[in-house]
């Protein structure tokens, strides 16, 4: 890892993420819902040139997502689900007991939050659009909408 920098450099990334559990779970999502893409920010990581040529060895097609666009991912509402329900007790300081409260965080994910998750961003584009390129659209939260009562 990319120790004391905030970060993984893209060949951990490549070799711990992608190829290791990434790709392998999108070669099995195409077996029951062909066309299924990856979505990726653009973290120095995902962006490297090198990642593309993997995904183009898997035969795996990435949406083409510019930078300084507003972050539409799923994804981002699950992590503060899990740093939320992760540090209930209190922070937590060690390696293993941290990894041990996010897998039990993992588990207890219902399907129906993520299902409910991945409806939204419909709404959030279409927010974005309405915007008309202007970047007031923030997080997903429309003007006097909280950002908690988003994400829950």
């Amino acid at each position: 890892m990319n120790e004391g920098r905030g970060g993984i450099n893209w060949y951990n990334y490549q070799k711990k993420i992608l190829i290791a559990k990434l790709l392998p779970f999108v070669k099995e999502c195409l077996k029951e819902r062909p066309g299924t893409l990856v979505q990726e920010d653009n973290a120095p990581a995902h962006a490297s040139r090198y990642q593309q040529e993997i995904f183009d060895l898997w035969e795996i097609q990435k949406i083409f997502w510019p930078a300084n666009l507003p972050d539409l991912n799923v994804i981002e509402p699950t992590w503060f689900w899990m740093k939320r329900e992760t540090i209930k007790r209190g922070p937590i300081i060690s390696e293993k007991a941290l990894r041990e409260a996010w897998i039990k965080g993992w588990k207890e994910l219902s399907q129906e939050r993520i299902q409910a998750w991945i409806e939204r961003v419909y709404l959030h584009v279409q927010e974005v659009i309405k915007c008309k390129g202007d970047n007031l659209y923030q997080e997903g939260r429309k003007k006097g909408q909280s950002k908690q009562k988003l994400q829950n």
